[in-house]
């Protein structure tokens, strides 16, 4: 009984974003920008967090593609694989925006 209290207790954390999963490893290069938590401090920079991940993923591809032109996100999404923008895409919807 106690252990499924305990599981129950810690599946209901993960489902409401209580316990935060872990950056993808290219995340640091967003980090500069859009924060960790991509919850950006700097106006001139979007706050990430919480957005879809298809925006997010479209996005980051479109950049690396060329189809939408900003020179830095262009240089940093550039050498980023299918799998990579996925998982950024993934993680920084799931996070909270502030």
């Amino acid at each position: 009984m106690k252990k499924g209290l305990i599981t129950a207790f810690a599946l209901s954390l993960i489902s409401n974003g209580a316990i935060a999963m872990d950056p993808p490893a290219k995340s640091t290069t967003c980090v500069g920008c859009h924060g960790a938590d991509g919850n950006s401090l700097a106006p001139n920079f979007p706050k990430i967090a919480g957005q879809h991940a298809a925006y997010l993923e479209k996005a980051l591809k479109d950049y690396r593609e060329g189809y939408r032109r900003d020179s830095t996100m262009a240089a940093f999404a550039r050498d980023l694989t299918d799998e990579e923008i996925k998982a950024l895409a993934e993680y920084y919807s799931k996070q909270t925006p502030r």
